[in-house]
């Protein structure tokens, strides 16, 4: 590091995202990229878009976007609404808006490493509280003395859901800012995104690079009391979604009940990935998101077959961290990526 940068990224690893191999013959299931394209009324957008648009200035608000998420989620108002460059700039945001210098953040675990970097960026302090074996979320809760409080529904890495009656429990008896993080909730049976409206301490955020398979735009948004997002709205950048993206995002809107179809197949196949993978004896905990946890305690080590599969151009994500030593985390690909998935995991096994 050089002499100049500030001393508390001494202490600080980067967030490591999942491998973009640049080959074009590769099963890429390791970051949790829808298999299907977008609708071709989304990719009209690309053609329509104007040079004299593109000249000036997006909208700074991205109004027309905001109402959209309105109208499609039945919001009270475009004030509850706040537009993102991916859900990790919501993140950002969120905690440069409500923790300060020393103050904690709270976590389950095991959850998204990014938030654990973004803690540290900005001088917090950063607490866990340890999901249970089965991955699920259980008082008694340990952070009393937390200002912000993270939880991802359905889980990541796990995919398991977070039931209501915790989150009731949650958002009525704490007094931390409860942010929960519903990236992959398109994949699930439930969504808290109308609680909003009943718990001023609660704020949703959302992306669109999952279900809508967008994840090149970095489009994301968060909904809550609009005293919150006004907070929020002041630690943006000006200019942060370009005209491009809005002009997308509210495409991809318009057509939302076209990738219904789209989810429908990819839970359906992981349905039969989650019952294949038992078969060769993971255990995989029961997901309701575009991915599956599988855990392996055997011969040859899970990080052995991660290597093997990668060196059949079949990629999986490894994670070297405490309680995941032992799982892959694979994302539901088409029915043939996960066929031939399968077929090399079967040999590696075997």
């Amino acid at each position: 590091m050089s002499r100049y940068c500030i001393k508390r990224l001494n202490k600080i690893e980067g967030y490591t995202p999942g491998e973009q191999p640049k080959e074009t013959d590769v099963i890429k299931l390791n970051t949790n990229e829808n298999p299907f394209p977008p609708p071709d009324n989304i990719l009209q957008v690309l053609k329509e878009i104007s040079p004299e648009e593109l000249r000036k200035y997006p909208d700074p608000l991205a109004l027309e976007l905001r109402k959209k998420i309105v109208q499609i989620y039945n919001l009270p108002g475009v004030e509850w609404v706040l537009i993102g460059n991916g859900l990790d700039e919501i993140l950002s945001i969120l905690i440069r808006t409500f923790v300060d210098y020393d103050e904690t953040i709270s976590a389950t675990y095991p959850t998204y490493s990014l938030y654990e970097v973004l803690a540290g960026l900005h001088g917090c302090k950063f607490h866990y509280h340890e999901l249970d074996q089965s991955f699920n979320l259980s008082p008694p809760f340990t952070w009393d003395s937390s200002k912000l409080v993270l939880i991802t529904h359905p889980n990541a890495p796990s995919g398991v859901p977070t039931p209501p009656e915790i989150i009731k429990d949650i958002c009525s008896n704490q007094e931390q800012l409860i942010f929960i993080d519903e990236a992959y909730v398109d994949f699930c049976d439930f969504s808290y995104i109308s609680w909003i409206k009943k718990y001023p301490n609660l704020i949703i955020g959302r992306t669109f690079s999952k279900s809508f398979s967008l994840a090149g735009i970095r489009l994301g948004f968060a909904v809550g009391n609009p005293e919150l997002i006004s907070d929020m709205f002041k630690v943006k950048d000006s200019y942060n979604i370009n005209s491009l993206t809005q002009r997308i995002g509210i495409k991809a809107l318009e057509y939302q009940y076209q990738i219904t179809e789209y989810i429908k197949e990819i839970k359906a196949t992981r349905n039969f990935l989650r019952e294949e993978l038992q078969k060769l004896g993971f255990y995989v905990p029961d997901s309701q998101s575009n991915f599956l946890l599988a855990i392996w305690e055997g011969t040859p080590t899970a990080k052995e077959i991660y290597i093997k599969l990668k060196e059949k151009n079949v990629f999986v994500r490894y994670f070297p961290v405490r309680r995941l030593e032992h799982a892959l985390r694979i994302t539901v690909g088409s029915r043939k990526q996960c066929s031939v998935l399968l077929e090399h995991l079967g040999k590696i096994i075997g």
